[in-house]
């Protein structure tokens, strides 16, 4: 069954958010007659776009509410007849309309080209049921404006070698095209690259000027580069806590030893509310279940501590922990290991789940002969830890009867109902 959730989107424009950066690089060209080569200059043009959820279009089906999402998009050279054309295709989805509400989901979208020297006229479309919306841009590229490429603003950056997507080098830049920051955020991130750099063991003063819109320089932050390659990547976070609602512009100014500028670009972005200093979790679900992540004693004390008290204790735990990530954890309990009346949270399998995670591996028994065997779940971490649940009785009650970890208890007694593949595992 499908059912069609237009009614609670019903705007039929897609507003989104595209945001083209040009990097620059080099290609050796080989005369194959005369087998001389020289080095041209050629230009990758990246966009990146943001989409917000609630302005897709989505269907339910099976209980996943997912949006297919058709993106054409067309480059066209404004002094020649060359054009480039393509087509991307994504299925987005989301858990729930309140969840990603909550959450103020968006996606990110990521696609270039190499293009040379020139002006060009960008196209891109977003096509969604019946919904559509469009982005049209130029862009100029000269030699002369490319020693440094274009500045992108990033909502996160973070080391990473495994992702492919949003991968820079080893690192994972999630772009913010809308180059607009809520409370939501206390950091911005940019990310550049720096060409024609000549190695040697001198290096160059890099400068980041942020002004508000007045031209009062708000702050400024030096940093030295060691010249260590040609082509240099550079990333930096800077927080905005402190910063008033508002539009400001950033300059990256670079300077050699001898403090002459050799390039600078510069970008805006603007805070549209001023930055929480607390987040507050109160009255959210899961807010005070906490006693999984405390001992018997550190539980005790706290439910004997007064209203503001466990107030002011649960907001320090929760500033250690991620709220986010825990809710989420007890969710999924409450949805897959509930036992009759018992909430999946309040199970075995479902603190387990809640402590230590999603396990890395799951080996499920289910034995032909019950006088053997009951049917258990053995799941094992990549960190070591390892857990086996029996259903002892047979009504999908699942018991934890063994583990290794030592904030969770074994049962002995219980051992005789451990098929003989794990009896290895309790000696």
């Amino acid at each position: 069954m499908i059912l069609i959730s237009c009614f609670l989107l019903s705007a039929a424009a897609i507003d989104f958010y595209a945001d083209p950066i040009i990097y620059r690089s080099s290609i050796e060209i080989v005369d194959t007659v005369t087998h001389v080569s020289h080095t041209e200059n050629i230009y990758y043009i990246e966009f990146n776009c943001n989409i917000p959820y609630q302005k897709l279009f989505y269907e339910e089906t099976d209980s996943i509410i997912s949006s297919r999402t058709i993106i054409p998009f067309k480059l066209v050279n404004l002094k020649g007849s060359e054009f480039l054309t393509d087509t991307l295709y994504r299925q987005f989805t989301i858990p729930s309309f309140s969840e990603a509400a909550r959450q103020q989901m968006s996606y990110i979208v990521q696609f270039g080209m190499y293009i040379p020297e020139g002006e060009f006229k960008y196209t891109i479309e977003i096509l969604s049921g019946s919904k559509k919306g469009i982005r049209e841009g130029t862009v100029k590229i000269k030699k002369e404006d490319y020693k440094m490429s274009d500045i992108l603003v990033a909502s996160d950056i973070a080391f990473d070698t495994l992702s492919v997507y949003l991968r820079k080098g080893n690192l994972r830049v999630t772009p913010h095209p809308s180059k607009i920051f809520n409370e939501r955020y206390n950091k911005i991130y940019v990310y550049y690259e720096l060409y024609d750099i000549k190695p040697d063991s001198a290096h160059l003063d890099v400068i980041y000027t942020i002004k508000d819109t007045t031209g009062k320089v708000i702050r400024q932050i030096p940093r030295r580069v060691a010249k260590k390659y040609e082509s240099q990547a550079i990333n930096l976070g800077f927080n905005i806590n402190d910063f008033d609602p508002g539009l400001y512009y950033l300059s990256i100014t670079i300077k050699d030893e001898n403090a002459r500028v050799i390039t600078e670009k510069e970008t805006a972005f603007e805070i549209t509310k001023a930055i929480q200093k607390e987040v507050t979790f109160v009255g959210m679900p899961y807010y005070d279940e906490i006693q999984y992540f405390l001992t018997p004693d550190q539980y005790k004390f706290f439910k004997s501590l007064p209203q503001e008290g466990k107030l002011n204790y649960l907001k320090r735990f929760w500033s250690i922990y991620n709220y986010f990530e825990t809710a989420e954890r007890f969710q999924y309990a409450d949805e897959h290991y509930t036992q009759g009346s018992k909430l999946g949270s309040k199970t075995d399998r479902g603190r387990v789940y809640i402590k230590f995670g999603k396990p890395d591996d799951i080996d499920r028994g289910k034995p032909i002969d019950y006088t053997e065997a009951r049917p258990y779940e053995h799941w094992q971490y990549y960190n070591g830890f390892q857990f086996i649940f029996v259903d002892i009785h047979g009504t999908n009650e699942y018991t934890l009867v063994w583990t290794n970890a030592e904030t969770e208890q074994s049962q002995p007694t219980l051992f005789k109902y451990l098929p003989e593949s794990k009896q290895e595992l309790v000696q």
